[in-house]
């Protein structure tokens, strides 16, 4: 049985694109058992000794898995994915783009999308969010054309079938779904629309706003 460390409680503002979605998709799409160990973000839990043991920066998610404890969502996902054949590329050099396409997704693609979704989210009328957020746009943008001529002939990065770094791909893409961003890229668009389709990632967000609505 694998045990997820993730949100019990968090702020609404954030809900749907927090990262221990990430792993529970993946263990959906992979059938692995788990349970779930919610945290809550507003008592504190995540910063008490006893978490900080699992994960010593104090975010989510983290996982247990027969004694291995493992934090880092991109490191969760392509460990999941390990553990099943469902998600995993069947040959090395498919396996070593799908390492190249989860680093992407990662350190290339999310993090202007990540800080725009912060500042919108949290401070949209400081002065400095003004200031910043307009060169934030246009790499978000760079990367969303790069990406528009990626699945301009496929259905998913590594061809047409759903692998582990469609997980984090798609996750990093949701940050920005409270903008019209996307509305430039349609090719993108139908990407990120067949991704959240998936019967796995339905099932791991319905469960998610259970959890977080007890």
């Amino acid at each position: 049985m694998i045990t997820v460390y993730g949100f019990g409680k968090v702020t609404p503002l954030v809900e749907g694109i927090t990262r221990d979605l990430r792993a529970l998709w993946a263990l959906e799409e992979c059938e692995l058992a788990y349970q779930v160990r919610g945290l809550d973000d507003f008592a504190g839990e995540l910063h008490q000794p006893a978490y900080l043991s699992i994960n010593p920066f104090g975010q989510v998610p983290a996982i247990e898995h027969d004694g291995l404890v493992i934090f880092e969502s991109g490191a969760i996902v392509a460990y999941l994915a390990n553990q099943s054949e469902k998600l995993l590329p069947a040959n090395a050099a498919e396996q070593a783009h799908a390492l190249q396409w989860s680093f992407s997704a990662l350190d290339t693609v999310e993090p202007a999308m990540t800080q725009i979704a912060a500042m919108d989210l949290f401070e949209p009328d400081a002065g400095w969010v003004k200031a910043r957020r307009p060169a934030l746009v246009k790499m978000a943008n760079d990367r969303l054309a790069v990406l528009e001529q990626v699945f301009a002939d496929k259905d998913y990065l590594l061809g047409d079938r759903f692998t582990y770094p469609d997980i984090l791909m798609a996750a990093a893409l949701c940050q920005i779904q409270h903008t019209d961003l996307l509305k430039a890229f349609p090719s993108v668009t139908a990407y990120r629309s067949r991704c959240l389709a998936r019967s796995a990632w339905r099932r791991c967000l319905d469960a998610y706003h259970q959890r977080l609505a007890a």
